[in-house]
């Protein structure tokens, strides 16, 4: 017997996105949208506004003109207690890991249960142990402090404090940026192994090639205050088009193919 298709819930619309910071144009008329379940890459030269179009997402920036819809809340004319609500169904982590320097690293994965829950301390902690062990870190290393962990320990910390409230949408801002390459393959793998075990739709800016064959199902390049082209990662490396041609199919770009 036939089943029927599922059809997947649309997690972010943006509708004629633009953005401007004084006279300069960082987004015109943007539109995407990012279903359920999905990872999707944000990907672009320098300057091109992909920090900026995730901030603009994880309701940090507020855009000149156009519509942001998260999690079925329109962000972009939300009252702050509804926004506050759509956060707490978000994780963000951030390029530098944002883990708080005075803090050992449980308490800083402990920090959203703090915030936004009534659980006790005890459990606050063993909680966060267990988003430690997700991450691959042990519950020796959430003792230390931020200072003490190598570039790849606190970005698996700031991840577990990501994911401390289980969330249904997950921001990262250049994971595997500053990682050698064996740490970059081995940060790759657990997004996809928090994929499969906590479900979150993904939605990651990257210039790291290798990630983008690794982790990504949807790609869109941003450049010249547009989209220039989205698709999967095979899509845009056989494009014909020129700007997506001289991005994807440069030396870098077809090394991290031969290797996918």
């Amino acid at each position: 017997m036939r089943q029927a298709a599922t059809h997947k819930q649309t997690v972010i619309e943006v509708r004629d996105l633009t953005m401007r910071f004084g006279q300069k144009l960082v987004h015109e008329n943007i539109n995407l949208s990012v279903e359920q379940g999905e990872i999707l890459a944000i990907v672009g030269a320098s300057g091109s506004g992909k920090s900026t179009l995730l901030r603009e997402m994880v309701m940090l920036q507020q855009p000149s003109s156009g519509s942001v819809r998260v999690l079925g809340q329109e962000i972009t004319r939300a009252r702050e207690s509804e926004i506050l609500l759509t956060r707490q169904r978000t994780g963000v982590l951030f390029q530098n890991g944002a883990l708080f320097g005075g803090m050992n690293v449980l308490s800083n994965v402990g920090t959203p249960l703090r915030e936004h829950t009534r659980l006790s301390d005890r459990v606050i902690d063993e909680i966060a142990c267990l988003k430690l062990s997700l991450t691959g870190l042990s519950p020796a290393d959430g003792l230390l402090f931020p200072n003490q962990l190598s570039g790849g320990m606190r970005k698996r910390a700031a991840l577990a404090r990501a994911i401390a409230l289980d969330p249904e949408l997950l921001f990262l801002d250049e994971p595997t940026s500053g990682l050698d390459p064996l740490s970059a393959d081995g940060f790759d793998q657990l997004i996809l192994d928090l994929k499969a075990s906590l479900g979150p739709t993904i939605v990651l800016v990257t210039h790291d090639m290798d990630s983008l064959w690794q982790v990504a199902d949807m790609v869109i390049l941003l450049g010249e205050a547009r989209l220039i082209a989205n698709g999967t990662m095979n899509e845009l490396a056989g494009s014909k088009e020129p700007a997506v041609k001289r991005f994807f199919q440069g030396p870098r770009g077809r090394a991290a193919q031969a290797s996918a």
